[in-house]
């Protein structure tokens, strides 16, 4: 008994050693996030791309949940444009053409917000857009998308002025091909101040299939009228199939069938030693008798 204990001793130190130089790979290569405040691109980045993660617009609106891809187009970084330092930002990701030389936010009430965390405002009275969340797939696979967020048009006095010239926004989960799931945000009853909490939530989620580049995409299309449209997700990608889990799985029991063997093999020595050993002191003990009986 005492053999096999120090063999499955002996086989834990194995597992520990062989788990302690797996690849790490599957925390950081299976899921994404954003709108979680980790493994996203955020502002201080300035990098579009990072985590496979873009932050885009498109200038159709009123499309009923229908993004064109061809039609997509990557957002600046860059502090002009936007009414952003009402929200406390230097920077942000933003549609080129509110970027333009001589943009006047205040005229056309832009309070379009991106910050790379999962918040999309296309909140933009004249000459709104579409704001665009993408990310790209890393190798071929299924991918599960599960995207909770609060989005709708927010009607509110503020210091005596109105701000209600939303009518709703379209919130939607798409491919490069299809939509994969969508929902329409509604207006919200006129409040006496902007309260963000108050705000209807929902879900959009689907399996999708993808080869390495191409991309799922979360739109906010405002509708014809942009105005006081806002929108939050917080969106989880995480990879059901493909070769970097083929090779994880495979690498797991490639280590759970050498422990085996190991077990199996150090079990076997360490009970022919034990016999071995037993023999031995079977042995010494007769000769003990013998050497008694003789005196």
């Amino acid at each position: 008994m005492a053999y096999i204990k120090q063999a499955a001793g002996l086989g834990l130190a194995i597992l520990i050693g062989i788990t302690s130089v797996m690849p790490a790979q599957a925390s950081w290569q299976r899921k994404w996030t954003i709108g979680y405040e980790e493994n996203t691109n955020g502002p201080e980045k300035k990098v579009q791309g990072t985590n496979g993660w873009y932050f885009m617009y498109s200038e159709d609106i009123n499309t009923g949940g229908q993004l064109d891809p061809s039609r997509v187009k990557e957002c600046v970084w860059t502090d002009a444009g936007s009414c952003r330092m009402w929200y406390d930002y230097d920077e942000m990701w933003m549609p080129e053409p509110y970027a333009a030389k001589g943009y006047d936010c205040l005229a056309a009430g832009c309070w379009w917000r991106m910050d790379a965390n999962g918040i999309m405002d296309p909140n933009v009275k004249e000459g709104a857009v579409s704001s665009v969340i993408a990310w790209e797939a890393p190798e071929d696979g299924t991918y599960s998308v599960n995207a909770d967020y609060t989005a709708g048009s927010m009607s509110f006095d503020w210091t005596g002025k109105d701000y209600d010239e939303g009518d709703g926004l379209t919130i939607c989960l798409c491919t490069e091909t299809e939509t994969v799931d969508k929902a329409f945000c509604g207006v919200m009853p006129k409040m006496k101040r902007k309260v963000v909490e108050n705000m209807p939530e929902g879900n959009l989620k689907g399996e999708i299939r993808l080869k390495k580049g191409e991309k799922i995409y979360i739109m906010a299309d405002p509708g014809v009228s942009g105005g006081s449209d806002i929108a939050t997700v917080r969106m989880e990608i995480t990879q059901e199939e493909g070769a970097s889990i083929q090779m994880f799985w495979r690498m797991a029991m490639i280590a759970g069938i050498t422990l085996f063997v190991l077990v199996i093999v150090l079990t076997a020595v360490l009970l022919v030693r034990g016999k071995i050993y037993t023999g031995y002191e079977e042995n010494e003990e007769d000769e003990i008798d013998e050497i008694d009986e003789e005196w």
